[in-house]
């Protein structure tokens, strides 16, 4: 492998030097299952996900912060030479997986938008936010209006996002070298093909895979309207082509007519939850800011210059000067611990 061959973004690279194994992550194609299972084949540290300060509305979903990882580099952190020992020759395996792009693009709007997740309420303030749907066709006509972007992608910043990108360009195909890039209908495949590959290289048993589902609705054919499928095909059509998708069968369709007032009401659970976890992310990142302020000042007022030996300082001025620093470095220490706990 060569730099120029390189995925377009750093962080969606990960890399097991010893198990001889690239993988290429796409979002909204099983890739927080597939995190997991590498995290865990590279010994990575759980609770380090977990413990990161972040706008994520669960525990799986930490695996997403690329700063957490301690054992797994990116492509694009190796040199020439290390690069150049990535071959299917010298007996690595680079893979990815793609997904439906109707199903992705549905799955993206959901999880990100209709979800209202913190981070995308933060990013994208203008963009045309869902309604908290009381009944199906509230989900319908929103999904359909979203879907408008499609239309005129130049004016849309939300499409340079990669949970809406082209999966072509996500993965660069056509110039990065994949082993095989895989659909989700075949994970089965994929976890026989991993095997395979680790068993020679001392691992016996795979770890398991975690299911992961942010989103709770599958998409209807009322969602999924011949209008808004045109808008998906034509936009995607490199993808459906180049990965052999079926545009008029998206995969994971619910065959239901309209959707339940149960799982509705979990929308609007969740929106609620994502929204006080924004919240507690903006109160956390406000504290720690101002701990690291205090922190300086402590720094400043312990490495202050003692009074000039110039000027003449009576020694109740002086005991008077120490106590207020005193006074001052105690308070900010307090502080410091305080915005700590």
């Amino acid at each position: 492998m060569r730099r120029h061959e390189l995925p377009p973004h750093k962080t969606a690279t990960y890399v097991l030097p010893d198990k001889k194994l690239v993988y290429v992550s796409v979002p909204k194609a099983a890739c927080t299952s597939l995190k997991w299972l590498v995290a865990d084949l590279q010994g990575e540290s759980r609770a380090r996900f977990y413990t990161t300060l972040s706008e994520e509305t669960g525990r799986s979903m930490t695996v997403h912060r690329r700063s957490r990882w301690q054992h797994t580099p990116m492509l694009h952190q190796l040199d020439e030479d290390q690069l150049a020992e990535i071959t299917p020759d010298n007996g690595w395996f680079v893979f990815g997986v793609v997904r439906h792009p109707a199903s992705r693009f549905w799955s993206g709007w959901q999880s990100k938008m209709l979800l209202h997740e913190p981070r995308f309420v933060r990013r994208y303030p203008d963009a045309q936010w869902p309604r908290i749907p009381s009944t199906s066709s509230d989900v319908e006509e929103d999904f359909a209006r979203f879907s408008e972007v499609l239309d005129s992608p130049e004016e849309q910043p939300i499409l340079r996002d990669r949970h809406f990108m082209r999966q072509t360009d996500l993965l660069r195909l056509g110039t990065t070298p994949y082993d095989r890039i895989y659909q989700t209908s075949e994970m089965g495949q994929l976890l026989t093909d991993l095997a395979e590959h680790l068993r020679p290289l001392g691992v016996s048993e795979l770890p398991e895979m975690p299911h992961s589902n942010e989103t709770p609705l599958r998409p209807t054919r009322s969602v999924l309207s011949p209008a808004v499928l045109e808008r998906i095909n034509r936009y995607y059509a490199d993808d459906m082509e180049r990965f052999g998708f079926d545009p008029d069968n998206p995969s994971g369709m619910d065959q239901r007519e309209s959707y339940p007032d149960s799982e509705l009401v979990e929308i609007s659970r969740l929106v609620e939850r994502g929204e006080r976890i924004g919240d507690l992310a903006k109160m956390a990142t406000s504290a720690r800011r101002e701990r690291a302020k205090l922190a300086q000042r402590v720094k400043e007022l312990e490495g202050a210059a003692p009074a000039s030996a110039k000027a003449p300082v009576s020694v109740p001025a002086t005991r008077t000067r120490r106590r207020v620093a005193g006074a001052a470095r105690s308070l900010a220490r307090r502080a410091v611990r305080r915005l700590s706990r």
